[in-house]
């Protein structure tokens, strides 16, 4: 298991803070579910292949799993 360096560890933060900014206009504004759980998926998508580079399998399976949970909650219901 790889030790992650500090920019990844800042980029996940910063990633996260503009998610949850991102979230809060959208529920002031567009008030919709698709755009919600998008920005959850991009978020999760990017902690998945950073765990993978690092090579911790669990957490990457997690955060995999998760982002499929909001591509099923935001995409097909709406196909």
């Amino acid at each position: 298991m790889k030790k992650r360096p500090k920019p990844w560890v800042y980029t996940e933060m910063v990633l996260m803070f503009f998610g949850l900014l991102l979230a809060i206009y959208n529920g002031k504004t567009w008030e919709n579910p698709t755009v919600l759980f998008s920005i959850l998926m991009v978020i999760f998508i990017f902690r998945a292949v950073e765990r993978k580079i690092f090579n911790r399998k669990t957490e990457f399976w997690l955060n995999t799993g998760m982002a499929t949970v909001f591509f099923i909650l935001g995409i097909v219901p709406f196909v």
